[in-house]
């Protein structure tokens, strides 16, 4: 059973994608390297819906009035450690005037701890995604390519487009060309003597190749190459993920101007 299976039901995607949000950043690294190994375009869905406090400081005054709104004042003064000064003025700033006083003698008279500044960020994650459920705050008024459809794990299964998710294969040319390229580069290397040609890295391919029976250094190799290969996937995705979101921004000015 993988680890994808038991969060395929309904609602199982927005369980998944809370647990990652609330996770260490070193923890989230390793889910999503396991994730991308079991269905890569799950993994590209989840980190483009995956919130983060960078994220949430580029919302409008509106939608993080509402946040603030819904957290106790003690983690919001904890929440102000892990800010820029710009982005502690902006979250300040989406408070009335009497929560914003309480909320600064907290954050001056205490000594959050790096275990509690993480925990209020999470707490903060958990609000955020519970307003969302509950309808108070709207990611399409401000952010849509956070809006989650609610039939979004049928979307994935049957490969339908989902919002801020390329589609399989996007920026990596058409299937065509990938296929062409694939036949031409097997040609010139089965040209090669005494090679035997492994076009992927499944441990049964390798396991055929004449060089790497029995060997226990390149199997080795191999589950090093894997997860080397699972880290650039995640940080491929990462990147399309903030063009992504980049690309909303520039849209946004455009139409103001």
């Amino acid at each position: 059973m993988g680890m994808l299976d038991r969060y395929k039901k309904t609602g199982g995607f927005v369980q998944l994608l809370t647990l990652l949000e609330t996770s260490g950043k070193q923890k989230q690294q390793k889910f999503l390297e396991i994730i991308r190994q079991e269905d890569p375009r799950w993994a590209d869905a989840l980190m483009s819906k995956m919130i983060d406090v960078d994220r949430v400081l580029t919302w409008n005054e509106s939608a993080l009035a509402e946040v603030t709104g819904a957290m106790l004042e003690i983690n919001i003064a904890a929440v102000l450690n892990a800010l820029t000064p710009e982005q502690r003025e902006k979250f300040l700033s989406s408070m009335g005037s009497i929560k914003k006083r309480k909320v600064l003698d907290i954050n001056e008279s205490s000594n959050a701890s790096p275990g509690d500044i993480n925990t209020s960020v999470n707490k903060m994650f958990e609000t955020i995604r519970k307003l969302n459920q509950e309808g108070t705050l709207r990611f399409d008024k401000f952010d849509p390519l956070l809006r989650i459809d609610t039939d979004i794990e049928d979307r994935l299964k049957q490969g339908r487009s989902i919002e801020g998710v390329p589609a399989f294969g996007e920026n990596f040319g058409t299937n065509a060309d990938a296929a062409e390229a694939s036949k031409e580069a097997k040609e010139d290397l089965s040209n090669a003597p005494g090679l035997r040609v492994v076009t992927s890295l499944d441990a049964k391919a390798w396991s055929q190749s004449n060089q790497a029976k029995a060997s226990p250094e390149l199997e080795a190799e191999l589950l090093g190459l894997r997860k080397r290969v699972a880290a650039l996937q995640a940080e491929n995705g990462s990147l399309r993920q903030e063009l992504t979101i980049a690309q909303h921004k520039l849209d946004q000015i455009r139409k103001i101007a």
